[in-house]
């Protein structure tokens, strides 16, 4: 349904950074302390992280360790100092001051656990973060936390192949757009984790040589988040209405039901399953009408500064089509994304992606598409609400049917706000 930024419970638990050098008997003695901080040895944690110390290990990652499982053992105090070691970092500054707020506020400081979570969420460039110290600030009865999320998004960019035709074809056309994102969430009742949710999404993209391409789209919905155990889950009802080429072109009603759950800190599977029933808003546009099922998998692993990503997704869609022509693909898409954080506020990317599509439900338009798509991408953080990124995106599409064969590339820059 809608994008949100979310972020796992970071608090207190073992940190993998990209390893600087170090002694192979610090090496050894930093990893077997988080393998039994895994296991809620703390103390045996202690004694191997405090080995590697004395081994000449010197990193943030051990300084952040050594701060956690003192934690666990109450030591506060020696926690507080290891945790103030990190509060320059670029990375784990933020993360220093919210750790230090848990420790304020377990040793019966008030006043400086909200200090130290309002400076976490002044400085965080991660909104998953931020939002975590606010509840924080809220619990400890400083500020309430918002009852609403938006986010605000504003796109130039240019388009090999907007007709996605062959690189021969007259028709082929190419130039630049600009468009406009906004996404919204209001809290209707309840409280993060068992509330209602409206939501709404607008998406208008306007090319610049033509109307003939730009589209529109609304979204409007409402959804139920709630835990089940080790799963967070929420379902909910969407209603959508769309234009094309300043016509209208579509009105949609979507039933989706989504779970996320984490087998580590560091480890995340989400799955949502859609189902769409789909409304031509305009006789010419009767062919797309009909329905689609949309089943997506993903599974993500944090590793420092590095993060994966493993998503599958299958479509199933049953259209009105034409007499000759099919519009009801059967798809099955793998993607690979990584992503690698620089700084605190610079992070690139890279995604590869490739959809199968089978067409069918016309007798001899047996269309098969096989798509492969390449994206770069880098985001640069200004503050904790703004920021700006970049793409590159390859496309090649390979269709047994003459003229459905195409590749393109697209480029775009944004700025984005989160308020």
């Amino acid at each position: 349904m809608l994008y949100r930024l979310l972020l796992p419970l970071i608090v207190l638990l073992p940190l993998v950074l990209p390893a600087l050098a170090a002694s192979p008997a610090a090496e050894t003695e930093f990893e077997a302390g988080t393998r039994a901080f895994k296991a809620e040895k703390y103390q045996q944690a202690l004694d191997h992280f405090e080995r590697a110390e004395q081994a000449g290990m010197s990193e943030a990652r051990l300084f952040y360790n050594l701060g956690a499982v003192h934690y666990r053992l109450d030591n506060y105090d020696r926690s507080r100092r290891y945790f103030e070691r990190l509060l320059d970092h670029p990375q784990l500054g933020a993360l220093g001051y919210y750790n230090l707020g848990l420790i304020a506020h377990k040793s019966g400081d008030r006043a400086d656990a909200i200090a130290y979570f309002e400076k976490c969420s002044e400085i965080s460039a991660d909104q998953g973060l931020a939002a975590l110290a606010e509840k924080q600030i809220a619990s400890l009865g400083g500020r309430p936390p918002k009852s609403w999320f938006g986010y605000v998004s504003a796109v130039y960019g240019y388009d090999s192949n907007i007709t996605l035709l062959t690189s021969s074809s007259a028709a082929n056309q190419s130039g630049d757009f600009v468009q406009a994102l906004a996404l919204g969430e209001l809290t209707l009742a309840g409280k993060p984790e068992d509330s209602y949710e409206l939501t709404l999404l607008l998406l208008a993209t306007d090319f610049l040589d033509g109307d003939e391409f730009d589209d529109d789209l609304l979204t409007v919905g409402v959804e139920r988040r709630r835990r089940a155990g080790d799963w967070g889950i929420n379902y909910g009802l969407e209603a959508g209405t769309s234009t094309f080429a300043g016509e209208d072109y579509t009105d949609t009603l979507a039933l989706s039901a989504g779970g996320r759950t984490g087998f580590e800190p560091d480890h995340e599977l989400r799955l949502r399953l859609t189902l769409e029933d789909i409304t031509a808003s305009s006789s010419d546009f009767d062919f797309v009408a009909g329905s689609r099922a949309e089943f997506n998998a993903s599974y993500r692993i944090d590793s420092g500064s590095r993060e994966y990503r493993f998503e599958y997704g299958l479509e199933s869609n049953d259209r009105q089509n034409t007499e000759t022509d099919s519009f009801s693909p059967t798809r099955h898409r793998l993607r690979l994304r990584y992503f690698h954080q620089l700084g605190a506020s610079t992070e690139i990317g890279a995604s590869l992606e490739f959809r199968d599509s089978q067409y069918q439900g016309v007798p001899g338009d047996d269309r098969h598409d096989q798509r492969l798509r390449v994206r770069l991408e880098s985001k640069y953080q200004f503050d904790a609400g703004w920021g700006a990124q970049s793409e590159i995106t390859y496309t090649d599409n390979d269709s047994n049917q003459t003229g459905s064969s195409y590749h393109k590339y697209q480029a775009l820059v944004s700025i984005n706000a989160v308020f």
